[in-house]
C-alpha cells in the first residue's frame, strides 16, 4: 500500500487527534463514522466533506469503493462482473491445484 508519511508530517493538532481515534476504531466503526456523515448532509458526502479521505483511501480503497462498503452506493455492475471474473478465476486455480495433489497422491 502506498505510504502516507508525507501526509501525516503536515497534520495539524486536531488531524492528529482525529487520525488516532480513526486507527483505533474497526473498519465497521469507521465506516459509521462516513454514514453518520450521510445522515447530516442527507446525501453521500463528498471527499471534500470528510477529514483524512488520504487515510480513508488506505483503510478502504478508492472513494467509490469506500462508499460502497459504507453501504452508501451500490457497487457498480463493472466491479461486480470483475469482483465474480476474480473469484472464478482464484477457484479454477484451487481446483486444479487439488486435482495436481490427487493425481500426485494417486501416483505414489
Amino acid at each position: 500500500m502506498k505510504d502516507f508519511d508525507d501526509f501525516k508530517l503536515h497534520l495539524t493538532e486536531e488531524e492528529e487527534f482525529l487520525l488516532s481515534k480513526y486507527k483505533q476504531m474497526s473498519d465497521e466503526e469507521l465506516l459509521a463514522v462516513v454514514q453518520q456523515k450521510a445522515v447530516e448532509l442527507g446525501r453521500r458526502p463528498l471527499k471534500s466533506e470528510m477529514e483524512l479521505t488520504w487515510y480513508l483511501k488506505e483503510r478502504f480503497g478508492p472513494w467509490t469503493r469506500m462508499l460502497e462498503k459504507a453501504g452508501l452506493k451500490p457497487a457498480s455492475k463493472t466491479h461486480q462482473r470483475r469482483k465474480a471474473a476474480s473469484r472464478r478465476k482464484l477457484q479454477a486455480a484451487r481446483d486444479k491445484s487439488a486435482e495436481t495433489r490427487k493425481q500426485a497422491e494417486e501416483g505414489k
